[in-house]
């Protein structure tokens, strides 16, 4: 995601008519869209979380779909506001996982130092 902001940080309907720059927006969505699917099957409850993910798979194969393609107007419409806010979702879902992966390590160093007897 970064890449892609990277990629038209300035003037982001002009740069989205660039063959090039297009196509390495949309090639950075489509690994967005796979990191998506893996984290699904890795986390199923991730869309009780994240309810839009569907969605927002949904619209990354949109891109793939060269019977219809995305216009460019739409595409940086995502970019500029859509994206923002996966990103920040996206980040939230991680720091969140990060705190109950420690609160989990805590519990088992706990556990751990009650059955070797060190009670605290």
């Amino acid at each position: 995601m970064a890449s892609i902001q990277r990629y038209i940080a300035s003037e982001p309907r002009e740069r989205l008519t660039d063959d090039l720059t297009r196509s390495a927006v949309e090639r950075q969505l489509s690994i967005v869209q796979e990191a998506l699917r893996v984290a699904l099957l890795q986390e199923p409850s991730l869309p009780h979380s994240w309810p839009e993910l569907e969605a927002a798979m949904a619209w990354c194969a949109q891109l793939r779909d060269w019977e219809n393609p995305v216009e460019v107007q739409e595409l940086a419409e995502f970019v500029e506001g859509e994206l923002k806010v996966w990103q920040a979702m996206i980040a939230a879902l991680i720091k969140q996982q990060q705190q109950d992966e420690g609160a989990r390590l805590d519990q088992q160093i706990v556990e751990n130092l009650r059955s070797l007897r060190y009670e605290s």
